[in-house]
C-alpha cells in the first residue's frame, strides 16, 4: 500500500514536472516568435522609412529640374521675345513709342520677379498648395495648349512637416506633364476638396486615354502609385481609350 502511494506520488511530481516544462518551453517559444516579429516590423519600418525619405529626395530634385526647365522655356520664349519687341520698341524715339517701351519694361520686371519666387528654394514650404495648382494651371493656359479648370471645394489646406505637399506638387506636375505629352487634351481640369479629415485631389483631362491593363511604362503610373502609398494616401486611376483620363488622389488630413 505504502509502495502504491510513493509510486502515485513519484508519478503526480514527475508530471508536473513535466507539465512544467513544456510550458516553460511553450513560453519561451512564445517570446522567441515575439522576438523574431520585432526584429521584422523593426526592419519593416526601416525600409518604410528609407522608401519615404528616397520619395522627398527624389521629388524635391525632379521639381527643381522641372523648375529649371520652366525658367530655361520661360527665358527663351517669354522674357527673351519681351526683351527683343522692346529694343524694337525704344529705337523709334516717339513718345507713344517710349510709352509702350516702359509698359513692355514693367511687364519684363513682373515676369522676372515670377521665375525668381519659383526658383527660390523657400517657395514650396512658403506657396499654398491651392496658388500652386492655380499657378500650374495658368502655366498650361499661357502656352496656348488647352483650355483648363480649376475647382477648390472646403477650408484651405495646412499641411503639417510640408512632406505631403511636396510629394503632391510633384505628383500634379507629373500628371499634368504625362497629360501634355501623351494625351492631346482640350481641357485639363483639377478639383480639390477638402473634407476636413479627408483631402481628394482629381486631375482629370479629356484627351486620347489609355487601356489601363496594358498601360505603357512611360506614362508613369507605378511611380504615381508608389509616391501616393509613401505619403499614406489612395490612388484611383481611370482611363478609356478616346475618353480621357481621372486621376483621383485620396488622403488623410494632417492633425
Amino acid at each position: 500500500m505504502i509502495e502504491d502511494n510513493s509510486l502515485q506520488t513519484f508519478f503526480a511530481i514527475l508530471t508536473g514536472v513535466v507539465i512544467m516544462v513544456i510550458m516553460a518551453a511553450f513560453i519561451i517559444a512564445i517570446v522567441i516568435l515575439h522576438r523574431q516579429r520585432q526584429i521584422k516590423n523593426r526592419h519593416k519600418i526601416q525600409i518604410i522609412k528609407a522608401d519615404f525619405k528616397n520619395t522627398i529626395l527624389n521629388a524635391e530634385k525632379e521639381i527643381r529640374e522641372n523648375t529649371l526647365h520652366y525658367v530655361s522655356q520661360e527665358l527663351h520664349d517669354n522674357i527673351g521675345q519681351l526683351l527683343s519687341l522692346t529694343k524694337l520698341v525704344l529705337n523709334n524715339s516717339d513718345p507713344a513709342s517710349v510709352f509702350e517701351g516702359k509698359k513692355l519694361i514693367n511687364q519684363i520686371i513682373k515676369e522676372v520677379r515670377s521665375l525668381s519666387r519659383s526658383i527660390n528654394k523657400d517657395y514650396i514650404n512658403d506657396v499654398q498648395f491651392e496658388s500652386f495648382l492655380e499657378e500650374e494651371l495658368g502655366k498650361v493656359q499661357k502656352s496656348g495648349f488647352c483650355e483648363v479648370a480649376f475647382i477648390n471645394e472646403g477650408e484651405p489646406i495646412d499641411f503639417v512637416g510640408g512632406d505631403k505637399k511636396l510629394v503632391l506638387i510633384r505628383l500634379v506636375q507629373e500628371c499634368l506633364n504625362n497629360a501634355i505629352k501623351h494625351a492631346s487634351p482640350t481641357l485639363i481640369s483639377i478639383e480639390l476638396k477638402n473634407f476636413g479629415d479627408k483631402l481628394l485631389l482629381c486631375i482629370d483631362d479629356n484627351g486620347d486615354g489609355f487601356d489601363v491593363a496594358n498601360v505603357s511604362q512611360g506614362l508613369g503610373l507605378r511611380n504615381i502609385n508608389a509616391r501616393v502609398e509613401a505619403i499614406g494616401g489612395k490612388v484611383k486611376i481611370d482611363s478609356e481609350l478616346g475618353k480621357g483620363t481621372r486621376i483621383e488622389i485620396e488622403l488623410e488630413n494632417d492633425k
